[in-house]
């Protein structure tokens, strides 16, 4: 499981050197990246009598956290199932994608989101599956805005990633929760007692379903997959059919052991997901792209998902990995024909397709396969899941099983809606003849489609497999039996009377289509999105404008308030008494006085010098406390501080305006001086609460080991260059820029600099910025000529020469 996981990105290091020398043959070398995740069919073949698989991989042993992988039945066939529908996807690619595409970046984007998936399915520890759920966001980022060049695809990426943003926030609280209530952060290890007995555990189930929510486009968060469309079809078929949309499904069968048992968990997912179901289809019913359809389709067929899972029982748990089998492949299939269509006529929109069977025979077969397994409809898999999606419906009461019928009836509308490409004249916008696809394009969907079909001829093959996944799901046997013949009963019921309502929408289609859109909202969830990113920028403007535009002590005001807050709160939820431990001597007592007398002296300096003066002296004092509590390194780090920031301050005397130049008032005085009080105070008590609960001090592990581990005499050398070396080497990095930074501070405005360029578009805001007469002069009469500034604006002749042109005149010469 851990080469599973973690060899998908060592391959996207590979491919992405290799793909700048191979080109396309890059996707045959990316294929390998799922190899492990492939194999992992060979232990979920002796599930469930083997007991599940477990791995752990050490993270920071110090801490004792550790990457846990679990390969129970359903965890390793959602893997295979991801490991499948990668490979495919990627040997498809190599046919669809264009010779100007960037294979090296495509592919390792590729790679990078499959390694996430396969960790966040596999992963047992809580943390671990966190990090990996952020991680499919952020390249599925990646992967949807690979044509960044394209608006629209910009806009989907950053929509996708801010819904699933909100969702990682919401799964960061309640992994903290369920970790901190349930007494472990491995999920197999979760006390259930515990933290069901725990007063947290509802805002846990509440923060779990709003990031299963988010990233399965749930209502009213189903608004970022449409927009993901404009990914390349092998990454939305990727993406769409059995990786990103299905975590969040995935994190509702897993996390259904944990809250499952709430009655709260089912009356929250099953509504919202038959009403996901029934809205999606809809939607998908009056689309005329037909990948916005499948877009749409694939939301349906996520709540139909969410709401088998969400029932929480056994019967539900194995209808959902059934249908998650079939719609892993039917989706991905028609993603493909449809990239087929696209790569072929140069189109997608169905009003401008007709009649593509005749010159796509083979692709037309295999579409017709997936739809009919899309639409439920006998003999594919398909049929066989929505069954058993009708029964568990049926179990549950009236009013679920009407809605599940109107949605599925829905769903065989669109299904013919889109299988309309294919019949009637020959129709697309090309002048010429479409070419064939080949048969390497051909392949994966041949592939997918035999998938579908045998699990609908061969039932018996989906039953093992969803009873290995959902037994583990329960802890409990369940063996039903599948079939396409179950007699006479109310889910066949339910089925002849979805196909007699889709029939009657199709025939009426046109008349359904007026009512659409007539019934169509002025909003909707895309309007409110961007009504509130609107309403976000206009506020995020109006406070940096009232903030980030101040001068500085004003900003300094606003952190300095903030920071006593923060620190008042933390004091106030501080368990412990505070702890004062230090014996004060006469010497200290200096100190303090040294230092209190800077602070305040540098409130009350009336210039620049005597500020940075007094400043000094706070500096001094803090290396001379250091001295007194035996710290000479630090001591002299801050003497050496204190020294270059006086040299800085004397170096930027010239730029910096006057203590006069910004009056303060006597109210201001008396602000500042509290601020500053009350964040030293509020400092120092700080430190004194947080001395209690610190553990015995470390310093003499850096006594005894200094000379033995580190091989030096010099306690402090050795802490620096072994035990904190890479402490300091950030700390030098720091300082590194910091004199790069005050270098180009330093040479501002010296002779010999290169001037900066001017500003062509706005030709006034340049002269400050040129230090000739000649290129003044340039600049004027280019004003001139634009019409910026008057004919009256010629700069004028000297006196001497207006008197020689007057002198000249008189005598008859030309001036």
């Amino acid at each position: 499981m851990i080469l599973a996981v973690f060899f998908p990105f060592v391959m996207a290091a590979i491919v992405a050197w290799a793909g700048l020398h191979l080109g396309r043959r890059t996707g045959y070398l990316a294929a390998l990246g799922f190899l492990p995740a492939l194999l992992l069919a060979l232990p979920l073949s002796g599930m469930p009598a083997a007991a599940p698989l477990r791995e752990t991989v050490a993270w920071v042993p110090t801490l004792g956290l550790e990457l846990g992988f679990r390969g129970d039945g359903f965890s390793l066939l959602f893997a295979t199932l991801i490991g499948v529908i990668g490979t495919l996807a990627t040997l498809y690619s190599v046919s669809y994608l264009s010779s100007k595409e960037r294979f090296a970046r495509f592919y390792a984007y590729l790679l990078l989101f499959g390694g996430s998936m396969l960790g966040l399915v596999l992963s047992d520890n809580l943390i671990g599956l966190f990090g990996f759920w952020e991680m499919t966001s952020i390249t599925s980022f990646l992967l949807i805005g690979l044509w960044h060049a394209r608006a629209a695809a910009r806009d989907g990426a950053i929509k996708a990633f801010l819904v699933s943003a909100l969702g990682g926030l919401g799964l960061l609280a309640a992994v903290a929760i369920i970790g901190t209530a349930g007494g472990s952060f491995n999920l197999s290890e979760i006390d259930l007692g515990a933290l069901q007995a725990s007063p947290l555990f509802i805002p846990a189930m509440l923060l779990t379903l709003l990031a299963a929510f988010t990233k399965s486009a749930q209502l009213p968060f189903h608004l970022w997959l449409p927009t993901a469309m404009e990914a390349p079809t092998p990454v939305s078929a990727f993406l769409h059919s059995a990786t990103m949309v299905k975590a969040g499904v995935f994190l509702v069968a897993k996390f259904g052991l944990l809250f499952g048992g709430h009655p709260l968990w089912a009356a929250i997912i099953v509504p919202v997901g038959l009403a996901t179901m029934t809205w999606g289809s809809y939607l998908a019913l009056r689309q005329t792209d037909l990948k916005a359809l499948l877009a749409f389709s694939t939301i349906s067929q996520l709540g139909l998902l969410m709401s088998l899972y969400g029932l929480a029982d056994p019967e539900g748990r194995f209808g959902g990995t059934v249908h998650l089998l079939n719609h892993a492949a039917f989706k991905a299939a028609l993603f493909f024909v449809v990239g087929i269509i696209d790569h072929e006529t140069g189109t997608r929109e169905i009003p401008q397709l007709g009649g593509l069977r005749q010159v796509f025979p083979v692709t037309f077969v295999l579409a017709v396969l997936a739809a009919l397994s899309m639409a439920g409809l006998p003999p594919l898999g398909g049929f066989i899941s929505k069954e058993l999606f009708f029964e568990a419906m049926i179990h549950h009461g009236l009013p679920f099983i009407l809605v599940a019928v109107v949605g599925s009836a829905l769903t065989i509308a669109y299904t013919a809606r889109f299988m309309s490409v294919w019949f009637g004249a020959l129709r697309h916008p090309g002048n010429e003849r479409p070419e064939r696809p080949t048969d390497a394009i051909l392949a994966p969907v041949a592939l997918l489609v035999g998938a579908a079909a045998l699990f609908g001829l061969w039932p018996h093959s989906a039953e093992v497999l969803a009873g290995t996944a959902s037994a583990m799901l329960q802890f409990t046997e369940y063996h039903p039996h599948l079939s396409l013949w179950h007699g006479v009963t109310p889910a066949l019921v339910a089925t002849l009377v979805t196909w007699a309502i889709a029939a009657f929408v199709w025939w009426r289609r046109h008349e359904f289509a007026h009512i659409q859109q007539r019934l169509t909202p002025s909003w909707n969830a895309n309007t409110a999105y961007y009504g509130f990113k609107e309403w976000l920028d206009v506020v995020a403007t109006a406070v940096i404008l009232r903030t980030q535009g101040l001068a500085l002590p004003s900003q300094l005001r606003f952190s300095l308030f903030a920071a006593g807050v923060l620190v008042a709160y933390a004091l106030l939820r501080a368990p412990q008494p505070l702890g004062l431990e230090w014996d004060f001597s006469f010497s200290l007592l200096l100190i303090l006085v040294l230092l209190l007398a800077g602070g305040v002296g540098v409130v009350l300096a009336r210039n620049r010098l005597t500020a940075v003066i007094l400043m000094g002296l706070t500096g001094f004092g803090t290396a001379a406390t250091f001295l007194f509590f035996r710290a000479p390194d630090l001591a002299l780090t801050q003497m050496v501080i204190e020294t270059v920031t006086v040299v800085l301050f004397l170096l930027a005397f010239r730029y910096l305006p006057g203590i006069r130049s910004l009056p303060r008032t006597r109210p201001q005085y008396i602000t500042d001086i509290s601020l500053a009080v009350a964040s030293g105070v509020a400092m120092f008590v700080l430190v004194l609460a947080s001395q209690p609960s610190l553990k015995e001090s470390i310093a003499p592990y850096y006594l005894v080991n200094s000379y033995k581990g580190g091989g030096g005499n010099n306690v402090v050398n050795v802490t620096l260059v072994d035990f904190r070396g890479f402490d300091t080497l950030g700390e030098i990095t720091v300082v590194g820029m910091v004199a790069l930074a005050v270098l180009g501070l330093v040479r501002l405005g010296k002779p010999g600099q290169q001037r900066t360029e001017l500003d062509t578009s706005d030709p006034t805001a340049n002269m400050s910025l040129i230090p000739t007469r000649q290129e003044r002069q340039e600049l004027r009469q280019q004003l001139i000529e634009q019409g910026v500034l008057p004919t009256s604006a010629q700069p004028r002749t000297s006196v001497r020469r207006r008197s020689a042109g007057r002198k000249q005149a008189r005598d008859g010469r030309k001036p």
